[in-house]
């Protein structure tokens, strides 16, 4: 390559956790980024502009919003050849275990093939995918639509795996909708005209069926936000599906405008209206289903709900298939934990890195190897962040200000890299705490959370036994943290004081340093910190892809400077 930088595009870049670790090797020049948050993109453009200086040409980032609108042809032939691909687009696949929810189909979902067609558009000699543990299970897939036919069956030869799909409920007339169903499919009907047309009003309705045991309170307020639909209760369907449907509809709208409740007319509204909410929510996935022509096998009622039989497969097996059938050699094992990488952290994330089989041949892709292998060697809270215990953290945005960082004689590699060679902290803000949230944090010792309170401090919490073990979790100052999503939304204590750990403190746990400095929102920092890669992680991944690449010298290795 003689000294020529490799020309990447970061794609899903969020703030810039990945790519920050490719360009500490100082061998990238980033060329564009696509990112869709605002707030993530001005974080990017204010860390990696730097780097533009140390480019020949000087020339900025391109960067994108929507992955959907860029013409990645047009890129590749403005700058001639791109050698990387990186970025970690979101999935949620499909799964029953969403089936609440009024959508089927994720948004996100077809990121993913976005992705893949900036990699079959642009060519590079290599890529890193980087995305959740689950998406390796072959419960994380795709819905199998016509449009898949020529790419899925034909092109690639997976295999469809058959699935049932529940939409909805029982309820009293399950026989007359599943037959309507099955008609419409025939028929090639427009579900959309059977369903609630004012998306207010059904949240509003949703939302009373929900407050049953409030129920007189609750709809006595929410009458006055009703008054319009109430008054035009006939217009909000532009079609019924059926007489015994329309009947229902139009008792809700006489118990509604009741102005007495006695226990039998309270009964029956509630009945009536989870059968119309339960038969919306059927007919809007099934909605979904024919407006994303997914390919319907059967519907039927099972004992407790309504049912479609579709076909999927797996979004693994379809990425590993078209990767290797864009001729790249892809790692077997994927599955990699930041804390393996001088990462204060225990944070495992799957990550996917195809070559081009010209440059490995018939060898093999592997991951990085673990730098610290040994549990007790990892780097721990203490050692990242409890030089700031003593700095009282900022709670209003706006008085963000540069302070000076206590002076140390002594540090260990990691906060020796963490704290780099700036003098000033920026990003030492907490959300404020509330009376009754400080009160749960002088209980809990290091490493306990939401769970070893007494039940005196659960009451604020409808249902406690959900509330996942993240919560109100006091760090340890004597072990890695666990993964870092975003701090302030779990509530996460500082290991000594009764306090939020901040912007910064999470930062650290993530191996940003001191001069990575975030934008936006309080909030959107915290999210951005927790939905980054690793800037560790992302390097040793880096120096892995470089090694493949034929680029091993002239640059320092992690390894040098993490090692204990």
């Amino acid at each position: 390559m003689e000294n020529k930088k490799l020309l990447a595009v970061d794609l899903f870049s969020g703030a810039g956790g990945l790519s920050l670790g490719f360009l500490q090797t100082g061998q990238v020049k980033i060329v564009a980024a696509v990112e869709n948050n605002e707030s993530a993109q001005k974080t990017y453009k204010r860390n990696h502009c730097r780097f533009v200086h140390t480019y020949d040409d000087g020339k900025a980032i391109k960067y994108f919003k929507d992955i959907k609108k860029v013409n990645f042809q047009q890129l590749k032939d403005e700058n001639e050849k791109i050698d990387l691909v990186f970025g970690g687009p979101p999935c949620q696949g499909f799964s029953n275990a969403n089936r609440q929810k009024s959508e089927l189909i994720s948004t996100n979902n077809q990121l993913v093939k976005e992705y893949v067609r900036a990699i079959e558009e642009l060519n590079p000699d290599a890529f890193v995918m980087e995305n959740v543990k689950a998406m390796r299970s072959e419960k994380h897939k795709f819905l199998y639509s016509l449009k898949d036919r020529q790419e899925i069956v034909e092109d690639l030869g997976i295999e469809l795996i058959p699935n049932k799909v529940i939409l909805g409920k029982h309820n009293s007339l399950t026989s007359q909708l599943v037959s309507f169903l099955k008609n419409s499919i025939q028929r090639e009907l427009d579900l959309s005209q059977f369903i609630i047309n004012d998306k207010y009003l059904y949240s509003k309705i949703s939302h009373i069926n929900r407050k049953e045991k409030e129920a007189r309170i609750y709809i006595a307020k929410a009458k006055k936000d009703l008054q319009k639909a109430l008054s035009n209760w006939n217009e909000q369907h532009n079609s019924y599906w059926s007489t015994a449907y329309e009947e229902k509809w139009m008792k809700l709208r006489d118990l509604l405008l009741s102005e007495e409740y006695s226990d039998s007319s309270s009964n029956d509204l509630f009945l009536i209206l989870n059968e119309i909410i339960e038969i919306q929510k059927i007919l809007m996935k099934m909605n979904e289903i024919q407006a994303n022509s997914i390919v319907i096998v059967d519907i039927l009622s099972d004992h407790k709900n309504v049912c479609v039989k579709v076909q999927t497969y797996g979004v693994m097996s379809y990425l590993i298939s078209k990767f290797k059938s864009l001729d790249y050699v892809i790692n077997e094992d994927r599955i990699i934990n930041a804390a393996h990488f001088g990462a204060p952290q225990l944070r495992e994330r799957l990550i996917l890195i195809g070559v081009k089989k010209s440059f490995v041949g018939e060898g093999s892709v592997v991951l990085p190897e673990s730098i610290i292998k040994e549990p007790s060697l990892y780097y721990n809270v203490e050692e990242a962040i409890a030089d700031l215990e003593d700095l009282d953290p900022f709670t209003i945005m706006e008085e963000d200000k540069p302070i000076d960082k206590p002076l140390l004689s002594v540090c260990n590699p990691l906060l020796q890299y963490l704290r780099g060679a700036t003098y000033k902290l920026r990003n030492h803000v907490m959300t404020e705490t509330t009376n009754t949230a400080l009160e749960r944090f002088k209980v809990l010792e290091q490493g306990q959370n939401f769970h070893d309170l007494d039940e005196a401090y659960k009451q604020t919490y409808s249902n406690p036994g959900r509330t996942q073990n993240t919560v109100y979790l006091r760090l340890n100052y004597k072990t890695p943290s666990g993964t870092v999503l975003n701090a302030r939304k779990s509530m996460w204590i500082h290991p000594r004081k009764n306090r939020a750990i901040s912007i910064r403190e999470a930062a650290r746990l993530q191996t940003f340093p001191d001069d990575f400095v975030f934008e936006g929102a309080k909030d959107s920092q915290y999210q951005q910190i927790g939905n980054a890669v690793p800037p560790l992680l992302g390097r040793a991944v880096a120096e892995q892809v470089l090694k493949y690449l034929g680029i091993e010298e002239g640059y320092e290795k992690l390894r040098s400077f993490i090692m204990r």
